[in-house]
């Protein structure tokens, strides 16, 4: 079990998982019904059309991810949203948005984002949904995939760690990350 003690860290445990778990990786229910009120402009949560669905990021019991954010598919259909090897495919899916990268734990606000927010805390360009940082408590660390590990400890890289690494620790934890 995982201890949060400090409530502003688990609020953001809570949202970053949230995005990185189910951001797009669900139809719209009322997109189905044609009730969906956030079509146009497009700022529904989840996806309406087959070409803007996510696959989750799952970090498998090897360390490996489901899926590299860092190599596109070549057999990826970006206009049906369709991939012969499916959810399966071992390459990132060029989908609306980008959401694939993006959302990857690999990505997820990582960096930070170049524009400004409006009063309601919402990106001016990418909205709600933004997927880069807005200010440094936003700011996570990123999820390595098993491999740039190693890559990184045989090449005596050093890297420099942010100040959030309470963040990061309560993310790594959490069997909900590693595919469990």
């Amino acid at each position: 079990m995982i201890m949060v003690t400090n409530p502003d860290t688990y609020n953001y445990f809570k949202t970053t998982r949230l995005y990185l778990n189910e951001f797009r990786t669900t139809q719209c229910p009322l997109f189905l019904e044609q009730q969906c009120h956030n079509h146009r402009p497009y700022t529904c949560f989840y996806w309406h059309f087959p070409n803007q669905k996510r696959r989750r990021p799952i970090k498998k019991p090897d360390g490996t991810f489901n899926y590299n954010p860092d190599v596109y598919c070549d057999k990826y259909d970006e206009n049906s949203g369709a991939c012969p090897d499916g959810d399966e495919c071992p390459y990132a899916h060029r989908n609306a948005g980008d959401t694939e990268r993006r959302y990857h734990p690999r990505y997820f606000k990582t960096g930070n984002c170049i524009y400004e927010t409006t009063e309601n805390g919402a990106c001016v360009k990418n909205g709600l949904h933004c997927a880069f940082a807005h200010g440094p408590d936003d700011l996570r660390l990123p999820v390595y995939d098993i491999r740039e590990v190693q890559d990184a400890s045989s090449s005596k890289v050093t890297v420099n760690l942010p100040a959030s690494l309470e963040k990061e620790r309560v993310l790594s934890e959490d069997p909900a990350w590693n595919g469990n």
